[in-house]
């Protein structure tokens, strides 16, 4: 075994915390970094949906894109008037859609513009999934009448239809 001298030992030390600190500002990493990015969500057409986001050393400022579309900057998003970026601080870029519809399905991402040296960060992409009430069910042959006619004793086969569920709605007879 090599003894290495005392002062040697201590050297190594200080450049290893040196080196671990160099991208670290006082009480955390140097430049902007999320806090909370948004998940796969499910949520059914006529309720609220929430995406988190919210940022560390906030240099930039927050927007939401939709299918790789910016859906704008600021707290309430031109054009997009049941979307509104919540949160009560600065850093929470959080989206709020309310009351979501079939249309908000798509995959959303935040994204923070650069600021004072800090790059530009994006999250991954997050599904957001619109479930659907299925609609009133109907006999197909009954369509067009209230009744079908059959004379006793003959065999009917009847289809029941729903449409518009997402998913599918099970139809039990």
């Amino acid at each position: 075994m090599v003894k290495l001298p005392q002062h040697a030992f201590h050297v190594t030390i200080i450049l290893a915390t040196v080196l671990q600190t160099k991208h670290t500002a006082v009480g955390g990493p140097a430049g902007q970094y999320f806090l909370s990015t948004p998940h796969n969500t499910t949520v059914t057409a006529g309720h609220h949906a929430r995406l988190a986001c919210s940022v560390g050393n906030l240099a930039g400022t927050c927007q939401w894109t939709r299918d790789g579309m910016p859906l704008g900057r600021g707290r309430n998003l031109a054009g997009f008037s049941r979307y509104l970026l919540a949160g009560d601080r600065e850093e929470v870029c959080d989206l709020s859609i309310e009351p979501v519809l079939p249309s908000d399905e798509g995959e959303y991402q935040c994204q923070v513009s650069g600021g004072h040296g800090a790059a530009p960060i994006s999250s991954a992409p997050a599904v957001l999934s619109v479930n659907s009430e299925p609609g009133q069910p109907y006999i197909v042959q009954a369509r067009e009448e209230d009744m079908v006619e059959v004379m006793e004793g003959e065999e009917v086969e009847l289809e029941c239809q729903s449409q518009g569920g997402r998913p599918p709605a099970e139809i039990q007879w």
